[in-house]
């Protein structure tokens, strides 16, 4: 049975919550030295996620700070998986890419992501 995941925030990883009713997000710093492992309990919990989703909408929530080049790979798969659960099950997912309005370099990553994913993408400003 598919149990929700929550991971603690550390100072080289994100802070992870992926519950049952759809909502989901990956907020912090991804920096993990090894970005396959780290990622990779997200990326299955996705996957069976996907085969047994129940809310009518899923919504991910992205508020990183920073990611390294090896973190931008897993991140993709992520929203690959939910772009399969939108396309073949027909539900509806939408993805927030939630940056500080003063990082042009996070808002630069967020729209290029956007544009390999075909997903209802919005991107939201804050600021500190």
């Amino acid at each position: 049975m598919l149990r929700p995941l929550h991971l603690e925030r550390k100072p080289d990883t994100p802070a992870v919550k992926f519950d049952l009713n759809g909502t989901l997000s990956v907020a912090g710093r991804s920096l993990p030295e090894n970005a396959e492992s780290f990622y990779k309990p997200l990326i299955d919990w996705v996957d069976r996620y996907a085969d047994t989703a129940e809310p009518a909408v899923t919504v991910l929530t992205i508020e990183l700070e920073y990611f390294n080049s090896s973190s931008v790979k897993q991140i993709l798969m992520i929203l690959l998986k939910l772009e399969e659960l939108h396309r073949k099950e027909g539900k509806e997912v939408q993805v927030i890419w939630s940056y500080n309005q003063d990082d042009e370099l996070m808002e630069m990553k967020g729209r290029e992501m956007e544009s390999l994913i075909d997903l209802p993408f919005s991107m939201q400003a804050y600021s500190l």
